[in-house]
């Protein structure tokens, strides 16, 4: 059955956001260029945007935001633009961002003049600067300083801010969407407000001006009336914590440690991981055409994960894709890949599995639409498109380029991504990566065989090597799943790993995408589309990306050519003009530069003739794109 294959995939060259990086900590200078994505929205320099939704990050202090950017990462904080911006960042390069926004002092615009009236106001000041009593809840000012510009290291200013943005913030802490570390004292003293006395402080400090010098006013609050919990997580200089061990590597045997490499090829944590704090306990919901299916428990949990199994009982799982109770195991698990690994291999992954700490978390059952509900179905579907069997190296090969196969079409399982599907979900063997559409996730997978035009034919070996290890070459960047893979997986994988992945990938016949391009405007739709295109490029995408699509060196990567830009299916381009965001930080590039997002800047028809003319300029001959298929993408 055709899954949500994302997490797992090993090469979706996916995104035009950056290029190669430096290993060195960014300067001031570097970090201004690095952190477009995040001014797109909340202004230049941090000062906020136009409409007020976007806070002014300009100013606060450093450890505010290092906070809140570390909870936004670790869903903390939900805002869907936000989590997926930085969501494979490290501590240190979030730690970079905030001291630079930290920084910056663009001046404040005056207060909007406000409608409440004069009763109102005394009433927030009183709850501002003297709290409830009765209560017990301290006055606002008690903990962001009696200028109410926030207090170092921790606490932010409350001024500066557009009454809406309060409003939703107290919201959020109120109903648990924000949330802090324990003892969370702002939900509880939100929760301890009547929304109309909350109403009256956003009032009170919405209308008043910020003080000229706001760093220099007088904070006489440092010590808290209340002990409030934090986010702070340390953040080493140039160290990469995007993706921690479960268990300390110097406490494993041999063995173990072998098997920890393993599911870091595999990516395993990437599927059977829901929430961070319980890694490889399950429960993440893996999307099909056919429905849901939950991630299974893989700790050593007796009731609910890998407890009571044998190693036998786990062969047999990831060899023929059977469970312990002898249950046919849906293929989102993809034991079709996995079937070629070896029972030494497979062993030692168990071994690492069962050293995980346990957790009692139970595996929501599948939600499958009838027939695919029906497990004894799966034989039909087993018979169909699962050949069961260990890799068999080809003699006629080198040790290494034999390597690479088994990687990739063993523990990789990069065809779950890279290969098309029929309407069963099985896999079209040959067509066997030459590029498809994910399914329900929707986005493309490019070609991994040498095709010139849609492949790797332009890519040398090393470009290979240097894209699946840090995430960037001099064609491409990563952005989407594949972000996820190099950040949890590749990035750890040897350099000889990744020297046999590269030789395999670039040893395959070329060819092209079987699928078809999903527009075909005609010619009096797309001569003003190309014209509006081109007038938005030039405005607001050739400073990074070049008059010509060339891209910039070591920054922004090419238009012209770029297999993501030019793919049969235009989905990625328009995620990525919609969303923006950042190549994970990884070892070999730290301090990726980032895509604004543009779907607040830019409408549906913008962004349709936007991509239309990157598509179809300085050598790209691909199909336009529709509005519909931007309004499509926007709701995802």
């Amino acid at each position: 059955m055709t899954t949500r294959f994302a997490t797992t995939a090993l090469l979706l060259l996916a995104s035009f956001a950056t290029n190669a990086q430096s290993n060195t900590t960014p300067t001031t200078v570097d970090m201004a260029n690095r952190v477009q994505a995040c001014v797109a929205c909340h202004g230049a320099e941090g000062r906020a945007s136009a409409e007020g939704y976007y806070p002014r990050i300009a100013g606060k202090p450093e450890g505010y935001l290092y906070n809140q950017l570390i909870a936004f990462r670790d869903g903390g904080r939900q805002h869907a633009a936000m989590n997926g911006i930085v969501q494979h960042l490290s501590n240190d390069y979030l730690q970079q961002m905030a001291r630079y926004f930290a920084a910056q002092n663009p001046p404040y615009p005056a207060p909007v003049k406000s409608t409440a009236s004069a009763a109102e106001l005394e009433q927030g000041k009183r709850l501002v600067f003297d709290g409830v009593a009765s209560k017990k809840i301290p006055a606002c000012a008690a903990c962001h300083g009696q200028a109410l510009t926030g207090v170092e290291p921790y606490t932010p200013g409350l001024l500066g801010l557009p009454r809406d943005y309060l409003n939703a913030q107290l919201g959020k802490w109120r109903n648990g969407q924000r949330q802090a570390a324990d003892p969370d004292c702002m939900h509880a003293l939100v929760k301890a407000l009547s929304p109309e006395q909350l109403n009256t402080a956003t009032a009170y400090l919405a209308a008043q001006p910020v003080p000229e010098n706001p760093k220099a006013a007088p904070a006489n609050s440092i010590q808290f009336p209340l002990k409030c919990g934090t986010h702070t997580t340390t953040a080493v200089p140039g160290n990469n914590n995007v993706s921690p061990e479960p268990i300390a590597l110097n406490v494993l045997s041999a063995q173990e440690k072998r098997g920890a490499y393993l599911a870091r090829l595999g990516n395993c944590a990437g599927c059977h991981t829901a929430n961070p704090k319980k890694p490889y306990a399950g429960g993440r919901a893996i999307e099909t055409p056919f429905g849901k299916i939950y991630s299974t428990n893989l700790t050593p949990n007796a009731e609910h994960g890998l407890g009571s199994w044998t190693a036998d009982d786990f062969y047999k799982a990831m060899h023929s894709g059977v469970s312990k109770n002898g249950d046919y195991l849906y293929p989102a698990f993809p034991y079709t890949d996995y079937t070629k690994m070896s029972r030494a291999e497979v062993d030692d992954l168990f071994a690492y599995l069962k050293r995980l700490p346990a957790i009692a978390q139970k595996t929501p059952k599948p939600s499958l639409q009838f027939p695919f509900n029906q497990r004894p179905l799966l034989a039909v579907w087993r018979a169909l498109y699962f050949t069961e069997g260990e890799f068999k190296p080809d003699t006629t090969q080198t040790a290494l380029w034999n390597r690479g196969a088994y990687l990739i079409n063993g523990p990789g399982h990069c065809a779950a991504c890279h290969t098309p599907r029929n309407t069963l979900g099985g896999l079209k063997d040959k067509l066997n990566l030459s590029g498809a559409t994910i399914p329900v996730l929707d986005w493309f997978a490019p070609a991994l065989n040498n095709h010139s035009l849609h492949g790797l034919g332009k890519w040398s070996e090393s470009d290979i090597a240097q894209y699946l290890q840090s995430g960037v070459n001099r064609h491409a960047a990563t952005y989407g799943p594949m972000a996820e893979v190099v950040a949890h997986s590749l990035q750890f994988a040897t350099a000889a790993d990744i020297q046999a992945m590269a030789v395999y990938l670039k040893s395959l016949p070329a060819q092209a995408p079987s699928e078809k391009e999903s527009t075909g405007l005609g010619q009096r739709t797309l001569l003003p589309l190309m014209q509006r295109g081109e007038n938005i490029y030039t405005n607001t995408c050739a400073e990074c990306h070049g008059k010509q699509g060339e891209g910039k060196a070591n920054q922004f990567p090419a238009l012209a050519g770029n297999v993501n830009v030019i793919a049969p299916n235009p989905v990625n381009a328009i995620r990525m003009v919609l969303n923006g965001g950042f190549s994970p930080s990884t070892q070999a590039a730290p301090y990726p530069h980032g895509m604004p997002p543009y779907r607040v800047e830019l409408s549906n028809n913008d962004i349709a003739a936007v991509v239309t003319y990157i598509r179809r300029s300085w050598g790209n001959t691909a199909s336009g794109v529709a509005s519909v298929e931007v309004d499509k993408q926007r709701g995802q």
